[in-house]
């Protein structure tokens, strides 16, 4: 039986871990509601190679140990593979499998896949106030039943997909596929 092409995943963003600052004064203008003359902020597309995703996604489901998020490690619970979105030192993936996945080309780090435009050694420092001001990690499970994320990334791949997109805004991301990019 074929594996159907996968759908759209969403998810609400997980809460911060760190405590941001208040401001010390309110800003000048503070609408709480665009203006009809205003448009609704366009959401972020994150776009990360499908085929070095699928790399560190296969490594992630077959370690037998996985880095457990903040969550899980709070709940005591464990986790069976996941891709660990990382807003950092640029926008990347890596494995949360254990032994990491080591980068043939950098010793001691482990291997990333940088969002296209998003890798400061090569595109320079990029913001974004859907991403936020933090640095953060969030766990994409690979296994999660109904229709486990492994499978619609090996299934894409398998159809010519070549992209992973991660479509961001302020309180939600999704996970979709995609066979081109969206010009920057």
């Amino acid at each position: 039986m074929a594996t159907p092409l996968p759908t759209r995943r969403r998810h609400r963003r997980a809460a911060r871990a760190t405590a941001r600052r208040a401001p010390r004064q309110p800003p000048l203008t503070c609408p709480t509601t665009p203006s009809p003359q205003e448009s609704p902020p366009m959401a972020l597309h994150l776009y990360f190679d499908l085929t070095a995703t699928l790399r560190l996604a296969e490594h992630a489901v077959a370690a037998d140990q996985h880095v457990p998020s903040f969550t899980e490690r709070e709940d005591q619970t464990s986790c069976a593979g996941a891709l660990e979105w990382v807003h950092d030192d640029g926008v990347y993936l890596m494995s949360n499998g254990l032994p990491r996945l080591q980068d043939p080309d950098r010793p001691g780090a482990n291997l990333t896949v940088h969002a296209h435009g998003w890798n400061p050694r090569v595109d320079g420092h990029r913001a974004d106030r859907d991403l936020g001001g933090d640095d953060f990690v969030e766990h994409l499970h690979l296994t999660e039943e109904p229709a486990p994320l492994i499978e619609e990334l090996r299934a894409a791949h398998a159809a010519g997909f070549r992209w992973l997109d991660l479509v961001v805004s302020a309180e939600t991301f999704e996970v979709r596929v995609a066979r081109t990019r969206r010009p920057d």
